[in-house]
Formats: structure tokens, sequence, C-alpha cells
């Protein structure tokens, strides 16, 4: 069943009705400055109520009336019923998805992708970036609740920029466990060795380091202890000799028992009670002799002493027991240079086999980084895709598929931005709705692209209202 649309001293225009079909294309044709756009421009206000189209020059008012609702234009914007057809009112501007007002392309494809995202009229929950994130990791590390934003191509930026700084923490620390790699490579290979010790070294590293300066200790306590013997000796024999000679001394001179000092003292001590007039001199002389007696006494001991001396047998450590220790000693200690080196590989090894691991773990956990990041763009895409399978995001930049292979959206031709526009804009309408392009759309679109989305119109049941300039004095009215 047909439907129409009047207009009324709007613009340039008288009057101007334009029948509408069910479905398919209606193309408003007529040369520049006949009105074309500002039909286009009053049907649109009229189902979306945004807009105040120019009443015509003298005239008191304009009408604007169909789909159950009327629009007057005069000093004042009157507003009659409701339209009751299907538009894209508050969810798409097409004309901001063709070409937004920004210079920056990667601005322009976020405001597209934002607006696609919104066109679908469904909310996009957050927590559907939680499936691309590493095990362990939630949205709050990477992006504090601070700065999370409900627009989801905002904090898909956002969760990407932070997962991409992350993958870059993990990539430093691979360089520095790999730096230090090549520093511990350079040190060199494992020297030759038994193969018995080595598999003791890398198994009981201390047990061996200790055993080794267990046994340097020994060699070493050994060497001194036939130093200090080899000491001792040459002194004992020394002393020996020296008893010898005093020995010989003292037995060539007479000897004066003590029992005979004894007796000779009872006799002074008799003449001392006899004569008190010697008794100082007879005491000096009895002090006298108790002074030899003691030197008598001493020098006996002093003979027996050298006599047990030069009795005694010299143990002499010769001089190749010393050199033998002193080999036991520098044999202990390559030993235990040879046990240290081997620890040293061995912690080497060991040292690189966990660097290798380390470095292997972080470019692991770099790559997941990178991979969450880049898989922002699956979920900008699966958004995306409730609205169109034509384009999705690769990136952070809205794409599509041609037959030249992945292109931006933005550097398509108008005519193609357009055709891909008018068909989300189809599709997302459903039977019934009408949607306006402007004359500079349609006329971008090549034939083939104007047969198709007429050939989608009908199809879906929707209404196109576009204009085309010719050679018309006034506007003529032509569905597709």
């Amino acid at each position: 069943m047909d439907r129409a649309i009047t207009i009324e001293n709007v613009g340039p225009i008288e009057k101007l009705a334009i029948p509408l079909p069910d479905s398919g294309v209606v193309v408003l044709r007529g040369r520049n400055g006949v009105g074309k756009s500002h039909a286009l421009a009053a049907v649109d206000s009229l189902v979306s109520g945004r807009g105040k189209p120019p009443c015509r020059d003298g005239a008191a008012k304009g009408v604007v009336e169909g789909f159950g609702a009327k629009l007057t234009i005069g000093r004042s914007t009157r507003r009659l019923g409701e339209a009751e057809v299907l538009t894209l009112e508050g969810r798409l501007d097409i004309s901001q998805l063709v070409q937004p007002p920004i210079k920056d392309e990667e601005a322009a494809d976020r405001q597209r992708i934002k607006a696609l995202i919104q066109l679908s009229g469904q909310s996009a929950d957050l927590n559907a970036f939680e499936s691309i994130l590493p095990e362990n990791v939630s949205l709050g590390e990477l992006v504090p609740p601070s700065e999370q934003d409900n627009d989801p191509v905002v904090f898909a930026g956002r969760l990407k920029r932070a997962l991409e700084a992350e993958a870059r923490r993990w990539e430093k620390v691979a360089e520095e466990h790999k730096a230090e790699l090549s520093v511990v490579e350079k040190l060199g290979a494992a020297p030759q060795c038994d193969p018995e010790l080595w598999f003791r070294i890398v198994r009981q590293p201390d047990v061996v380091r200790a055993e080794a300066e267990m046994a340097v200790a020994q060699a070493l306590a050994n060497l001194r202890q036939l130093e200090t013997r080899q000491e001792l000796a040459a002194k004992q024999a020394e002393q020996i000799a020296q008893a010898k000679r005093a020995l010989a001394e003292l037995e060539g001179g007479e000897l004066v028992s003590p029992e005979k000092i004894d007796a000779e003292i009872s006799e002074l001590d008799e003449k001392i009670r006899k004569l008190e007039q010697a008794l100082a001199a007879a005491r000096e002389r009895r002090a006298q002799l108790v002074r030899r007696r003691e030197q008598a006494v001493a020098l006996q001991q002093q003979i027996a002493e050298l006599r047990r001396i030069v009795s005694q047998e010299v143990s002499i450590v010769d001089d190749a027991e010393i050199a033998k220790a002193r080999d036991a000693l520098e044999a202990a200690r390559r030993a235990h240079a040879q046990v240290t080196d081997l620890i040293h590989k061995a912690y080497l090894d060991k040292r690189l086999e966990e660097l290798r691991k380390r470095a292997s773990e972080a470019e692991g956990r770099a790559a997941v980084f990178r991979d969450a990041a880049h898989a922002t763009d699956d979920v900008l895409s699966s958004l995306v895709a409730r609205v169109t399978r034509k384009l999705r995001v690769d990136g952070g930049r809205l794409v599509c598929d041609t037959d030249r292979g992945t292109e931006h959206f933005g550097e398509l031709s108008p005519g193609e931005r357009w055709r891909i526009a008018l068909e989300i804009a189809v599709e997302q309408l459903g039977k019934g709705g009408i949607v306006t392009v402007p004359q500079e759309a349609w006329e971008a679109l090549d034939p083939v692209n104007r047969s198709e989305i007429a050939a989608i119109a009908r199809q879906v049941g929707v209404v196109i209202l576009t204009a085309e300039a010719d050679e018309h004095d006034d506007i003529h009215v032509e569905v597709v």
C-alpha cells in the first residue's frame, strides 16, 4: 500500500507530494536549486523531530505531513502526532559512518566503530574483554576502575595500551635474561675432569668443596707438623752437643761431695762453740759452704739432665720427607682449585638453564599479552558483527575485505563507503522503515551499486529517499 508525504512552502518548494512505495528507492530529480535537499531535510525533520526546515519566502507558514504526523513551520515549529515509521533516529547518522568530521583517520575509525556498536542497540558488556586476558590477570589490574569507560571503543583502546605495555615489560625482562645468558655463556666450557667427580659436584657441590678444603687443610697441617719436628730435632741435636761439652768440662774437674762438706760443717760448728771470737768468720764460711753445696746439688742435677739428653736418640726429618709433604700440599691445592672450577662451572650451567627458562617464560608472557592486545580488536569486531559482517576491526582500525584485499574503510571511495553504510542502515531498519540519503551520496554510487541497494531495500521492505540532479525545472519523483 502506497504512502505519501506532502510538503508545502518549504524552502523554494511551493507544493510537493512524494508518494512512497512499501519498499525500494525514491529519487527526487531536478536541477540544482529546485529544493531537493530542502525536501529531504523536511522529511527527515518530520520523522526524526530534529532540525527546522526553512519556510518559503513570503509564506505565512510551511507544512510537512505524512506517516500520521504533521509539522508546521512558522515563527515557531509545531509538531502534531508521532510519525508511525521506523527510522535510525538516535541510533546512527549514516553520514557520520561514511565520513565523520574528524581529520585524523584513526580517530575517525574510532567514531565509526562506536557508531556501529551503538546501532546494534545492545549495550557492550566490558566483561566481554575478560575472556581475552591472560590467565590470572583481571581487568582491574590493567585498567583501574576509575579509568574503565562504558564506551567499549574507549575502553578497548585503554586495555590494548595496557596489554601492550605489559607485553613490552615482559619483552624487556626476556632481553635482560638473554643479556645475562650471553655473559654466562662467555665464561667458558666445563674443564676436563674425572666424570665421576663432575657428577658428584653437580649433585653435591657443597660436600665436594668441603672435602677439597679439608684435604688442603690436612696437607698443610702435615707439612707444618713435619717442619716443626725438623726444627725441634735440629734444636735437640744442638742441645745434646752443648750438654756433651758441658759434661766433659764438669767431669774433668775436682768434685766435692756433700758428705765431706757436711763433716767440715760439723767440725766448724764445734769450733764455733769453742771459739766465740771466730764466730763471725765461721758463720761467713758456713754461708759460703752452704752456697757451694747448693751449687753442687744443682750441678749434679744438671749433669743428670745432660746425661739423660745425651742418652736420647734424635729423630731426624730429612729434606726428602719435607719435599714429599710439599708435593702433597700442592696436589691438594690443585685438587681444590679443580673442584672450585668445577663447582663454578656447575653453577654456571645451572644459571644458564635458569636464564634460558626465564627468558623463554618472559617471551611467552610477552606473546600472551601481545595476543591479548590484538584480541581487543576481535572483541570490537564481535560487537560490530552484530550489525554487519562486511566490516571488522584490525589494529584499532575499521577494515573490510574487497576484491583488492583488506582495506581501511576510510580509504574506500565515497561510493563504496555509502554502499556499505546504506546496506547497514537498510538491514538495521527492517520492514517498514525509511531512511533519507543526501543527494551527493546517491550520486557517488555507480549504477551497479544503486541497483543492488535498491534490490536490498525491496527485499528488506525499506524505503530509501534521496535525490539526484538532472535537467527538470521542477522536482520529479521517481521510484527506482
